[in-house]
């Protein structure tokens, strides 16, 4: 503030004069980076190799490197980070983003750690957890329905008969005649109380229990007490037929999912019966296991061999015999080859299979000269 000389009031300086805010670029770009670096894209990050900025006035140009995860859609991808980049730097800086940059260098998997999930998240909390209670909308209108249309008939013939000076409909006098000649011990009395109390027991039963015998609790995520998560039982059931069908071997499974027990059902094409009946039971309680139930279900495992099995081991079928050699034929030492052909001596010729055998055969000229003399 500075005095002034005609009435010595200090004078205020302007809000304009007094100084001003810089934003330097090494600021803008580490927050440019930053926030490429935050995009969300569907649960993996970007990774950012180097950024740059410009600011100029009340304005900045930003620009960065980025390695992508793969796989992912480079447009889409692209653009998400670039508009998260400018949304933060022009909200945190207070500048006016002209231009927003986006470059990929490259696609890299990504190895961020998966996130572990809670140690209790997959144990059951005693048993505590309890089906929700069902509403029963069929049995509540169906009572309804008839509460009302005998209430309603019986109120509009009671007006009736009051307001317009009219007789009493036939149905009321008639059941009012029947009861007062009826007692207690008539088959037609007691069959209708025994007809009502059915339907009242019925009633309370509904009233009483909770219903939805179909679906099966989960066990509660700790700290959300107040959620509530069931399993419909003919997905149990499939889950444990298709972990099931993958048992080599096993062949028609099929599974019925109970209350606290599942009962599976197969038939064996080949294999050790023993083993494939531990490996089935070893498959259904891992599958069950990781349901998340909050009672754990208890696997029945009953395994049938088809027709065509045979015991593992089992070699073919012994060969047919062969035929005895005839007597006083060569034995399997003898100098006959398998084809019965006589196995020649050591160092001599075998003779010529195109030979003439019999009497074609040329006599030897010296032993023909000895016979003529």
């Amino acid at each position: 503030m500075t005095d002034t000389p005609a009435t010595g009031v200090p004078a205020r300086t302007a809000p304009a004069e007094r100084g001003r805010t810089v934003v330097a670029d090494r600021a803008v770009r580490r927050i440019a980076e930053r926030a490429a670096a935050e995009a969300d894209l569907a649960g993996r990050r970007a990774r950012v190799t180097h950024g740059s900025a410009a600011v100029r006035g009340r304005r900045t140009d930003v620009s960065v490197d980025v390695r992508l995860p793969y796989p992912a859609a480079l447009g889409e991808t692209g653009e998400q980070v670039r508009g998260r980049m400018a949304e933060r730097v022009a909200e945190l800086s207070g500048l006016t983003v002209r231009a927003a940059t986006v470059r990929v260098q490259s696609l890299a998997p990504d190895r961020s750690p998966a996130p572990q999930p809670p140690p209790d998240a997959g144990r059951p909390t005693g048993g505590r957890a309890r089906r929700p209670w069902s509403a029963r909308p069929l049995p509540a209108a169906l009572v309804a329905l008839v509460g009302a249309a005998v209430s309603g008939a019986l109120l509009y013939d009671v007006l009736s008969v009051h307001l317009a000076d009219r007789s009493p409909a036939s149905w009321r006098t008639g059941a009012v005649d029947w009861l007062a000649t009826h007692g207690p011990g008539d088959t037609a009395v007691v069959a209708s109380g025994a007809v009502a109390a059915v339907l009242g027991a019925w009633l309370l039963c509904l009233a009483l229990t909770p219903g939805l015998r179909g679906v099966l609790p989960m066990a509660p995520v700790p700290g959300q007490r107040r959620q509530r998560a069931v399993l419909d039982r003919t997905a149990a059931a499939e889950l444990v037929r298709d972990t099931a069908s993958a048992v080599p071997g096993v062949t028609h499974v099929r599974v019925r999912c109970g209350r606290h027990r599942v009962r599976l059902r197969a038939h064996l094409a080949f294999g050790d019966r023993a083993t494939t009946r531990a490996a089935l039971r070893t498959a259904a309680g891992t599958a069950l296991a990781g349901l998340g139930l909050a009672r754990p279900l208890g696997p029945r495992v009953a395994l049938r061999t088809e027709p065509h099995w045979r015991p593992p081991g089992t070699g073919p079928a012994p060969a047919a015999p062969t035929a005895p050699s005839p007597p006083g034929g060569a034995g399997p030492d003898s100098g006959t080859d398998r084809a019965g052909t006589p196995e020649p001596e050591p160092g001599t010729r075998p003779p010529d299979a195109t030979a003439p055998s019999g009497d074609e055969t040329p006599a030897d000229p010296t032993t023909a000269k000895e016979t003529d003399s």
